[in-house]
């Protein structure tokens, strides 16, 4: 993993066309297409002026076809979270004075590296001073646990994944 690539936060006004587009890129590309959810990922919350969008960016890569011909760039970046305006309720993990992170994806070509690691593990050091809730795929939930999460409620089914809802409690 390089350490060049720092944590770029910025509201949805802040961001660039490229940055959007590259960010809607990897969320269809790792929900819709890789985990076959079909759900209206572009909820409207993104536009929401405390929302934050949280990611690395990565270089443009080209996309070739299976024979070798570019069809594309992808300007996706290496991983991504979305955190929620305090107390906008996020399934059933939210809790009242929570921020909610969702939306949590690495891109494919960097899995592995340490960048989901290194996402999460900046968004809790920035925000752990407040509570914080997420809805975990529940194969992951060992992963949010190494961040201080805890189930805070039952799991369930969304598209087709079972999940976990989890919260952290505010750090002292």
């Amino acid at each position: 993993m390089s350490e060049g690539s720092p944590l770029v936060v910025k509201t949805f006004d802040e961001l660039s066309v490229a940055e959007l587009y590259g960010i809607v890129q990897l969320r269809s590309q790792v929900f819709v297409v890789e985990q076959d959810c079909v759900f209206l990922d572009q909820d409207g919350v993104d536009t929401f002026p405390q929302t934050l969008h949280a990611f690395y960016p990565d270089d443009a890569r080209t996309i070739s076809d299976s024979h070798g011909a570019e069809v594309g760039r992808s300007l996706a970046p290496k991983a991504y979270a979305r955190i929620l305006p305090p107390d906008i309720p996020d399934g059933p993990a939210f809790e009242p004075g929570a921020r909610s992170i969702s939306r949590v994806v690495t891109n494919p070509h960097v899995r592995g590296q340490g960048w989901g690691r290194r996402l999460i593990g900046e968004i809790v050091a920035g925000h752990g001073h407040r509570l914080l809730t997420l809805n975990a795929q529940s194969h992951l939930e060992s992963f949010y646990t190494s961040f201080g999460f805890s189930q805070n409620g039952p799991r369930f089914i969304e598209d087709g994944i079972e999940h976990t809802p989890m919260s952290r409690r505010v750090s002292t």
